[in-house]
């Protein structure tokens, strides 16, 4: 991913300094030298590292998103010349509101308060019952983490980012590449592999994904925009970094312009062909669970163990239904963002940065983002070529043709059972 650059700058690693540490520990477990380094040279510090695990358990997303941010904090206060601090934090850390401004919303507890008594047993069970509010544990850990980000302001420019679901990229470091399975992404890469082929969604719900290559120029932009303004802004400023605002999306559309992405780049390796049947409703979704995944799962895996394999794919559904229940929140609601602070960010950059660091979400069709995103999945996360496109839809028809078969064996024999009982 680097390729561009070594090009245009080929001794850029000479500029690098990598500095491994654990979010979880003291310090992150730097040594000194490290440390005093880190204290001595640094001027930004851009917080992007958390647990985006939706149900994380408590302590450790505590650790991490708290302790972790709390810790980046403290080296950047004792930094000498810092002249920005970037706290990278999400869209959804307020999720239980659908009306979603650019402000940090308060908390009930002191998040220095909840990581001094971690041990106290009764205070943790009383945050966890506080957490019911926000949808998961990961977005209630970086609402923490917001409310004790601003408290620093006091020593040092202070900013917060919020990007939404982040998705490949547009340009840069090339278009369409991902290598991420987290989040929006790994639901992209299991429909299109053709694993997922429902959804507990509303199909007229606006979702909300921004290209991850504008996500990474706001948090260089808001860092440079943080330094040159903050003699005039005493408060900490927030930015929604969102698309539905200005360039909305609902999934059924989302799903027509990526159906026919995918009938352009169709995948040899996928083990079906990408559809979705996306219901609200708990009991549709149930039963489309049970025809489209779970009854082929059954079939598929049965098939491995004839061959001596180990079966998989119920497994994979059962950690798929999961992931599920932890989004059903966000899948199912559509999220009013504030997004003026991102505007004026756009309106302070010259066109030059413009063209350097494009961030406004406003530029770009949806249609044309699928025409890259979709080609750029098969080549740089399944590693395929491109132009196996004949040899990709022959495989693909060979593999419905089974699938199908099967599933019309086994739907017709449990009618005919059901025939016999009930006669």
């Amino acid at each position: 991913i680097f390729e561009r650059l070594a090009k245009k700058n080929p001794t850029y690693q000479e500029r690098i300094r990598v500095i491994e540490g654990d979010l979880e520990k003291p310090n992150f477990d730097l040594c000194p030298e490290s440390m005093d380094y880190l204290k001595e040279h640094t001027h930004v510090i851009l917080h992007i590292a958390a647990t985006v695990k939706f149900d994380e358990e408590m302590i450790k997303a505590i650790n991490i998103n708290l302790g972790g941010t709390r810790t980046a904090l403290e080296i950047a206060r004792q930094s000498k010349n810092l002249q920005s601090f970037v706290y990278v934090s999400t869209a959804y850390s307020n999720s239980y509101d659908e009306h979603i401004q650019e402000r940090v919303y308060p908390v009930d507890y002191s998040p220095e308060k909840i990581l001094a008594n971690l041990d106290d047993e009764k205070l943790i069970q009383d945050v966890i019952k506080y957490s019911l509010k926000w949808p998961n544990t990961y977005t209630f850990t970086k609402a923490l983490a917001e409310a004790l980000t601003i408290e620093y302001r006091q020593h040092f420019p202070v900013a917060i980012l919020r990007p939404s679901c982040v998705m490949s990229s547009l340009n840069e470091p090339m278009p369409g590449w991902c290598d991420s399975i987290y989040g929006t992404n790994g639901t992209f890469i299991g429909w299109y592999y053709g694993l997922i082929r429902t959804s507990h969604i509303d199909p007229e719900v606006t979702i909300d994904t921004v290209p991850v290559d504008y996500v990474s120029n706001s948090i260089i932009t808001v860092g440079w925009k943080t330094h040159i303004e903050r003699a005039q802004e005493p408060e900490v400023l927030v930015y929604n970094c969102v698309s539905s605002t200005d360039n909305p999306l609902t999934f059924d559309e989302r799903r027509r312009e990526c159906e026919k992405a995918c009938k352009k780049h169709p995948l040899l390796t996928g083990i079906y062909r990408p559809i979705t049947f996306a219901s609200s409703n708990e009991i549709m979704f149930r039963l489309y669970s049970l025809v489209l995944h779970y009854l082929p799962a059954y079939i598929m895996d049965m098939a491995l163990r004839l061959r001596g394999e180990k079966p998989r794919l119920v497994d994979t559904y059962v950690k798929i239904d999961k992931v599920v229940a932890t989004v059903k929140k966000f899948s199912n609601t559509t999220y009013l963002f504030d997004n003026q602070n991102m505007k004026d960010l756009y309106l302070a950059m010259s066109p030059a940065d413009h063209q350097q660091y494009p961030c406004d979400n406003r530029n770009y069709s949806w249609r044309l983002y699928f025409e890259v995103a979709v080609p750029g999945l098969k080549k740089y996360f399944f590693k395929e070529d491109l132009n196996n496109v004949k040899q990709a839809r022959q495989a693909m028809r060979k593999k419905e043709l089974i699938v199908n078969t099967a599933l019309f064996l086994v739907v017709g024999l449990i009618l005919l059972q059901l025939y016999y009982l009930l006669r």
